[in-house]
């Protein structure tokens, strides 16, 4: 019995085809897609707002993955999240959605907070009604917007009391009025201040006079023991509590009159506006400088948070050929709506030449045109417009200028392209069709002709690709001006 002997382009093709099964397969298991398994049930929840919501987001208890959302709709002025929650899940009618944010400017997601365990359980088709829409970036820009108010408001009340000449009297009566206390203060200080030292000297005395005394009162208190030593103790109490007021009064002095310098220097210094407060009394370009740079954080935070990465690659494997080619793209998208898309291409095709040979065979010229090919290093670089389901797109494709265009269905789960460059060829510019399917966020597959219309260089092709948002790309470039323009 004879072995079946498979040609080279059978088991190449064989290989590959095994490989993009094995894809497959590894995309629907990370994608969480099951072919045949329990689709789950079905929950709605209302939203007065769903800014920056994806489709596919995730929905979550206690910070676990429990089913995704399947569509966002409107209805009237509220936006209809449909949620698919898997069908082990249980949640009940009190149960909390809150709209939040992964990290500081992650991507958006469902939280179910659930609320008493014997509370009744949904089933399909209901809606959970507690719903909470905020996030924490929200909330953080709404409390700078409220101090950036409160700031205002200060501003404009300084500004109506202390404005125009009115003002500046009223101030300069203060500082004056301040003056004028602050040297009564210090000429009572000064003048009192002997009288002061007397009053300690006059009491240290009247201690020496009342020890000798207490000498002459010695036989007295003898015979007047226990009514007399009651009589002295409370005395010297009292002699010892004047003494500490007189001396507490003595150190406040000097204290008292500092104070008020200090007073009298702040008040000047307010009134040159020099300081925080100066300025901010005295100088109106300080108050549009605190709200310049509030505005710049909020167009900063707002910019940063629309601001989306994408990192990919694909395989095209040409059939005619028996080559694979490989894209690595990085997509930079500042709005929903336009995007820029920059890739490295390894081109099996990469270099054509041609070369024309003559034979003369029993008195017979033949001509025979050789086509060589090479491998070659290509780069696109284009801007893409979006207009509701049609993609405009040009730039540099493939090392070439080159335009070309994206027409969208199923909310872009299927793409049709079409793309056009290397015009200055000798017969005509180089065409590419292709057809690309989202398996699911990660994964798609991908199909097309290339080069069409050529005789020896057109050939079909298919593969596979993923792409991912990369967050650390992101914050790198969130802040670069001309991207967001």
């Amino acid at each position: 019995m004879s072995k079946i002997k498979l040609s080279a382009e059978t088991q190449v093709g064989l290989l590959v085809f095994a490989g993009i099964v094995l894809l497959v397969y590894m995309s629907l298991k990370v994608g969480g897609v099951h072919i045949g398994a329990d689709k789950g049930y079905t929950l709605f929840v209302k939203l007065e707002n769903a800014s920056g919501l994806d489709p596919n987001a995730s929905v979550s208890i206690a910070g676990v993955e429990v089913g995704r959302i399947e569509d966002i709709s409107l209805e009237g002025n509220r936006a209809v999240l449909t949620l698919n929650i898997k069908s082990d899940i249980k949640v009940g009618s009190d149960s909390l959605a809150i709209l939040r944010t992964q990290g500081l400017l992650g991507e958006k997601f469902l939280e179910l907070q659930p609320g008493e365990p014997d509370a009744p359980i949904l089933n399909d088709g209901d809606e959970v009604t507690r719903v909470a829409s905020y996030s924490d970036i929200e909330r953080l820009i709404s409390t700078v917007s409220d101090v950036a108010t409160d700031l205002r408001e200060v501003s404009k009340t300084l500004s109506a009391a202390l404005g125009g000449k009115d003002g500046e009297d009223t101030v300069r009566g203060i500082v004056n009025n301040l003056k004028e206390i602050t040297s009564r203060i210090a000429t009572i200080v000064r003048d009192n201040d002997g009288r002061v030292a007397n009053s300690l000297k006059n009491l240290e005395e009247f201690s020496v006079n009342l020890n000798k005394a207490s000498h002459d009162l010695k036989t007295l208190i003898d015979e007047n023991k226990e009514g007399i030593g009651t009589g002295i103790l409370c005395l010297s109490e009292a002699s010892a509590q004047l003494s500490k007021a007189m001396q507490t009064l003595n150190d406040v002095g000097p204290e008292i009159k500092r104070t008020f310098e200090s007073v009298d220097s702040i008040v000047r210094r307010i009134d040159k506006g020099e300081g925080t407060i100066g300025k901010l009394i005295n100088d109106p370009e300080t108050h549009d400088n605190i709200n310049d740079t509030l505005k710049g954080i909020n167009r900063f935070i707002d910019k940063a948070q629309n601001f989306r990465t994408y990192v990919g690659y694909r395989g095209e494997y040409l059939q005619a050929h028996k080559a694979t080619k490989s894209y690595f793209s990085i997509q930079l998208q500042p709005k929903k709506d336009k995007f820029y898309l920059i890739e490295i291409i390894d081109d099996p095709l990469g270099y054509i030449s041609r070369e024309e040979t003559t034979r003369v065979i029993d008195g017979v010229s033949t001509t025979i045109t050789e086509t060589k090919t090479t491998d070659e290093i290509k780069f696109t670089a284009v801007v893409a417009k979006k207009f509701r389901f049609i993609t405009l797109k040009g730039g540099l494709i493939e090392s070439t200028g080159g335009v070309g265009g994206e027409f969208g269905f199923f909310n872009d789960k299927i793409i049709m392209a079409f793309d056009a460059f290397e015009f200055g060829r000798s017969d005509s510019p180089r065409l590419k069709a292709t057809a690309r399917i989202r398996l699911n966020k990660y994964f798609f597959l991908i199909g097309g002709v290339d080069h069409i219309g050529d005789d020896y260089l057109e050939s079909a092709f298919f593969g596979l690709g993923f792409r991912f948002e990369d967050e650390d790309i992101k914050y790198l470039l969130s802040g670069v001006p001309s991207l967001a323009k």
